[in-house]
């Protein structure tokens, strides 16, 4: 998440699709090891990055604008589908199978894109100038959560 940026509530969410473009080219020439070791640090970055949001930023758009249209409870369903993406994909890599790898990785790229604009418009929409004026407290508490485990189940 880019915590230092002017447009510190739309993410960097570009670094995980090229997370896993670099994990894909390198299991397109055979290179099995280095494509499970950029997965599995785009696991550990895309863990991190939900549990900001689910820890952080999620309670605090409802905190300063309630839920009444369930668009945040919607936001971190869709984070639950992608964990369970990411979980059929880390089985499948195991495999060294580049087709099979394929077939999970195009949904996975797919719903990562939807999620990603959506959480941004949502972002956007629903910042007032109360969450703009705390963003040194948020971007604090942001980069606290590196500290500390998250909630969010990962089996794999």
């Amino acid at each position: 998440m880019n915590t230092t940026s002017d447009n510190w509530l739309v993410h960097d969410h570009h670094q995980y699709d090229a997370a896993l473009d670099d994990c894909e080219m390198a299991a397109d020439v055979g290179e099995w090891k280095k494509a499970k070791d950029l997965f599995q640090k785009f696991v550990t970055d895309l863990k991190l990055h939900m549990q900001m949001e689910d820890e952080v930023l999620y309670p605090l758009f409802i905190e300063e604008n309630g839920d009444p249209d369930g668009v945040i409870a919607h936001l971190s369903g869709e984070h639950d589908y992608l964990v369970h993406l990411v979980s059929d994909l880390a089985y499948i890599i195991k495999s060294n199978d580049f087709d099979h790898f394929l077939d999970c990785l195009e949904p996975l790229h797919k719903a990562m894109s939807q999620h990603n604009n959506h959480e941004e418009k949502v972002f956007l929409n629903m910042a007032n100038q109360s969450i703009l004026m705390r963003r040194d407290e948020i971007v604090e508490r942001l980069n606290a959560v590196h500290d500390k485990p998250g909630k969010r189940v990962w089996d794999f």
